[in-house]
């Protein structure tokens, strides 16, 4: 035998591997599907994903369908899958915006509904897996929907606006992200959507900003106000939030710094009460406290999600990653001492990114919906994604 053959002879189990690997990872959950596109089925783009795991297994993409920007005409529709993120069916309009035309007096133009914060309610005993859909009208007016059959059709809406809104609020957003319903404790079965607000006119970006929650404890029948940050002028600016349950019952929201002077763009806060209150944790902090360090994306929308056995998964643009600074390279962080302390997980997308969500898709699996562009390109706007990852992946254990 020459030495070439040698070679070969040696190389080959190990090139075999190697093609298998390949093959492997090709078909590997971990690749991305794009579930919306910018310019597909009517709409010019896709924006503010939220995503939830059904109780007969099925996961549903919600997000908003817009002929233009935040203040442009916006339906909220879905997409489902079937096989835990590995295809999408068709588009689901969940919520036309020309619906509220006889609420808005008969206005036509432009009329936006968003900021979808879905959660499926396990505990119902009249209707079992019951999904509720809070979303708002014009950034002002709160509403929920729900669906008794896993999201094939959908009630109509009804306004909670009185229950959940303060006067003197203005700008007012449910999510945009799921929300949860509690598994402990006292307050077992209690729905939370985290919420943010602006104090002034609707719709004014300007006035002081605040993170709160909505509650409701009889399974979507009423809906009152929560815990409020009213926290103004402190140097944080609680705005887009999210939440999960730690293991001892305690919530832990996390909020986006609307551009506030304390240091980094995250601010954290606890809920020891299931959700009426907020605990900064510090005594020099009364609502939310600044997160910074390993938790150091550009101020945009994050998610967390209670992934099982402890571990807690974040989902946000890098502003260290490949790409740059802003908008960019989506990355997982996680938590295996109840949101203390955080390490960086893996990149799920490189390039530009901007909001996202997170839902177990099975017991040792993730799933990342999120906005995303291509490599090169400026906008994180072309697609909504979805990526499933094994959660030893997200941790990088073995």
């Amino acid at each position: 035998m020459n030495i070439y053959d040698q070679i070969m002879k040696s190389s080959l189990p190990a090139l075999l591997l190697m093609l298998l690997s390949v093959l492997a990872l090709s078909l590997s959950p971990s690749e991305a599907k794009t579930v919306f596109r910018a310019g597909e089925d009517g709409y010019r783009i896709y924006r503010i994903p939220a995503v939830i795991k059904t109780a007969n297994g099925h996961l549903l993409a919600f997000c908003e369908a817009r002929q233009g920007g935040d203040a442009s005409e916006i339906d909220l529709v879905l997409k489902r899958s079937k096989d835990g993120g590995k295809s999408w069916g068709s588009l689901i309009v969940v919520q036309e915006s020309s619906d509220f035309i006889k609420i808005l007096g008969g206005r036509t133009k432009d009329i936006t509904i968003g900021n979808p914060a879905p959660v499926v309610d396990l505990l119902d005993p009249d209707h079992p897996g019951r999904i509720w859909l809070p979303f708002t009208l014009e950034n002002d007016r709160v509403f929920v929907v729900s669906s008794d059959d896993h999201g094939a059709t959908w009630s109509d809406e009804r306004e909670i606006t009185k229950s959940v809104k303060k006067k003197g609020w203005g700008w007012y957003a449910t999510g945009p992200v799921h929300s949860i319903q509690l598994q402990r404790g006292k307050h077992r079965g209690r729905l939370v959507i985290p919420c943010d607000h602006r104090v002034g006119k609707a719709g004014k970006d300007g006035g002081p900003l605040g993170a709160h929650a909505v509650i409701s404890d009889d399974h979507g029948k009423t809906w009152k106000l929560g815990a409020v940050d009213d926290s103004y002028g402190d140097g944080l600016n609680a705005n887009e939030t999210t939440v999960v349950e730690l293991e001892d019952g305690t919530l832990y929201f996390n909020t986006r710094d609307q551009h506030g002077e304390a240091k980094g763009t995250r601010g954290a806060a606890l809920s020891k009460d299931g959700g009426k209150s907020f605990q900064s944790g510090s005594p020099d902090w009364k609502g939310f406290r600044p997160v910074a360090g390993v938790l150091d994306p550009p101020v945009v929308q994050c998610a967390l999600l209670s992934a099982g056995k402890g571990l807690i998964v974040f989902s946000g643009p890098d502003e260290n990653g490949p790409t740059g600074k802003g908008r960019s390279d989506l990355r997982l962080r996680y938590s295996t001492d109840q949101a203390n302390n955080w390490k960086d997980g893996p990149l799920v997308h490189i390039g530009p990114a901007a909001y996202s969500d997170l839902v177990l898709v099975s017991e040792g699996t993730i799933g990342v919906l999120f906005e995303a562009g291509d490599k090169g390109q400026r906008s994180s706007y072309q697609r909504i994604e979805f990526k499933a990852l094994p959660l030893k992946e997200v941790t990088g254990s073995k």
